[in-house]
């Protein structure tokens, strides 16, 4: 299965829920924001995400429920540090200093939800389910982009199958054209000649091999898109070869049709590329 490097889950349960976003990047970046009596399982947390995130930048937010006044808890002991420490720094400056009961509120650790705070397993249990979640939301995104990378796959191989069977009657036409010319400007051209600017003009028109490597290329595509897991960087690279043998046929193009041809090729290679970039 494929993923898509954008997603989004907000998980709620009881007493907390866990927010899990995400965007593009190179590489996988986690970014946790946890109350402080949570920040220890941080490490435990990124451990359990690498299992299942190759790419992306991941922001994963973990929110406590509103407490009441019964659960509400203040640490009293912490309190009257910080009262001792504001007078020492009063008699230390010879200046009262001014603080009220909301600003001591606002120190971290000093007003907590004592009686709904979570057992770690807890928090690590609903942050798997969360994970499980976002994950299906990823995978969603990522096999819809994979549909549409296959319906622009089939414009790709129905251009160049029109280009396959049009190249042998450019070259025929291009042919005529050369002799026609040689007999217009009535010059003194033997048949050894007019040979050998033939067999030029068939080298620089032939895109046999173009067509070949291209066609691989797709095939490859399709079965990283078949394979799934995590295949943006091998899919980018691929849109990059693809894109070197548009550019190949549209400079060998001595027609009308091929010059389109490959014009239209290398729109629907952006198209894919574009889309490619947000795949894990």
């Amino acid at each position: 299965m494929i993923h898509s490097m954008t997603g989004f889950d907000l998980s709620e349960f009881d007493n907390l829920s866990w927010e899990l976003r995400s965007v593009n990047h190179r590489y996988l970046e986690l970014n946790f924001k946890l109350p402080e009596d949570c920040r220890h399982l941080e490490a435990a947390l990124k451990t359990r995400a690498k299992a299942h995130l190759t790419r992306g930048k991941i922001d994963c937010t973990l929110r406590r429920t509103m407490a009441t006044q019964s659960d509400l808890y203040v640490d009293q002991p912490l309190v009257q540090s910080l009262l001792s420490a504001i007078k020492g720094i009063e008699d230390a400056s010879d200046r009262a200093v001014s603080i009220s009961g909301l600003d001591l509120m606002k120190w971290p650790g000093v007003l907590t939800n004592h009686r709904s705070r979570p057992d770690d397993e807890v928090v690590l249990n609903h942050f798997d389910t969360a994970l499980e979640r976002f994950c299906q939301t990823r995978a969603r995104e990522g096999d819809a982009t994979r549909l549409a990378l296959l319906e622009k796959l089939s414009q790709l191989e129905a251009t160049l199958a029109e280009l396959k069977q049009a190249t042998p009657d450019i070259i025929q036409r291009a042919q005529a054209r050369l002799i026609n010319r040689f007999e217009a400007l009535d010059l003194p051209a033997d048949s050894e000649r007019i040979h050998q600017e033939i067999v030029l003009l068939t080298s620089k028109a032939d895109v046999g091999e173009e067509i070949e490597r291209i066609d691989a290329h797709m095939i490859e595509v399709q079965r990283c898109l078949a394979e799934g897991g995590p295949v943006g960087r091998r899919l980018d690279f691929l849109m990059q070869e693809l894109n070197r043998e548009a550019n190949t046929l549209s400079s060998k193009a001595i027609a009308v049709e091929s010059t389109f041809g490959a014009v239209d090729m290398k729109v629907a290679i952006e198209q894919m590329r574009e889309q490619i970039q947000n795949l894990e």
